[in-house]
């Protein structure tokens, strides 16, 4: 097979560029066929990061970039990543580079957005690289340094979002080869909650967030929008505003009556929560039960229900 470059077509005839298809696998290959010859080492950010500003740009313009700030502004508002706009150079000039540094645009848009974007104008390998670093807060059970570190994509998704786009679809599109926009937000509120253990300032923040997707994303799966909504009624709960609380729930059961777990929710509050209520959390949990259709929130209904009795 004749040697072909990581920005060519992939011989496979998918049409995609090889990097994007089918070069994990096939250098996979040669390591497992223990080929002499070793395998390139493709250029890194680290490298490129090292650079200056000028520098960068001075090596674009070798391999056929004319790099212009005012243009590379305009390209960071319009594209979701680096990836992108190297992409974009690709399609618009003819680019002459070979060997390790075939992945240099993309490198060097990556370098370059970071020192040159608007504050918290982040491109999505930067809020990649957020989300990962959230995780290893989580790895070290610090769940308020990856609440604060997930926080700050969140503050991009926000800027980023557009009104005609009212579900996550738009958004889980540009981010899906870094991450799913939809686990991203759905991580988000779970840590908020173990951060408002540990410091109820925490809760106060899941409420805020919670109350902005549902206004930004208002027609996400109705699965996501009942676990916000019932993310906020506790969150109040945990706060000790109980007529709050009450109120969330109410308008969460009305606005969900066949969802059993605004009631199993509810009735969690006064069951498993600070505040005791077990004759309340047992009207709650037996609307839970009849409104229950699947076998599963069936069973966890009834368990609740049963052992809310054995504490009357």
């Amino acid at each position: 097979m004749a040697k072909i470059g990581r920005n060519d077509k992939c011989h496979c005839g998918s049409g995609k560029k090889y990097k994007k298809c089918c070069l994990e696998k096939d250098e996979n290959l040669k390591i497992n066929q223990v080929v002499h010859n070793p395998v390139i080492q493709w250029l890194t950010y680290e490298e490129v990061n090292e650079m200056s500003t000028d520098e960068i740009i001075y090596k674009l313009g070798e391999i056929g970039i004319p790099f212009k700030q005012k243009n590379f502004i305009k390209d960071m508002k319009k594209f979701y990543s680096a990836e992108e706009i190297s992409e974009n150079w690709f399609q618009q000039y003819t680019v002459t580079v070979k060997g390790r540094d075939e992945d240099f645009p993309w490198l060097a848009a990556w370098v370059l957005w970071e020192r040159l974007a608007p504050k918290n104008h982040l491109s999505m390998e930067q809020m990649s690289n957020l989300y990962e670093l959230g995780f290893d807060f989580l790895n070290r059970n610090d769940s308020i340094s990856a609440c604060d570190t997930w926080l700050k994509v969140w503050n991009v998704i926000k800027d980023r979002s557009d009104p005609k786009f009212q579900t996550l679809d738009h958004l889980d599109k540009h981010y899906k080869g870094s991450f799913f926009i939809s686990n991203f937000c759905q991580d988000l509120e779970m840590e908020l909650h173990n951060a408002g253990l540990r410091d109820p300032a925490y809760f106060e923040k899941r409420i805020k967030y919670c109350r902005e997707f549902c206004d930004i994303f208002p027609k996400e799966s109705e699965l996501i929008i009942h676990n916000m909504r019932r993310s906020i009624a506790q969150s109040y709960g945990e706060l000790g505003k109980y007529k709050k609380m009450d109120c969330e729930f109410e308008k969460l059961v009305q606005d969900f009556p066949d969802n059993p777990w605004g009631y199993i929710g509810w009735g969690d509050m006064y069951f498993l929560g600070q505040k005791k209520d077990y004759h309340k959390a047992q009207e709650l949990y037996e609307k839970g039960v009849v409104v229950a259709k699947d076998d599963y929130d069936l069973d966890v209904a009834k368990e609740r229900l049963e052992d809310v009795k054995q504490e009357l």
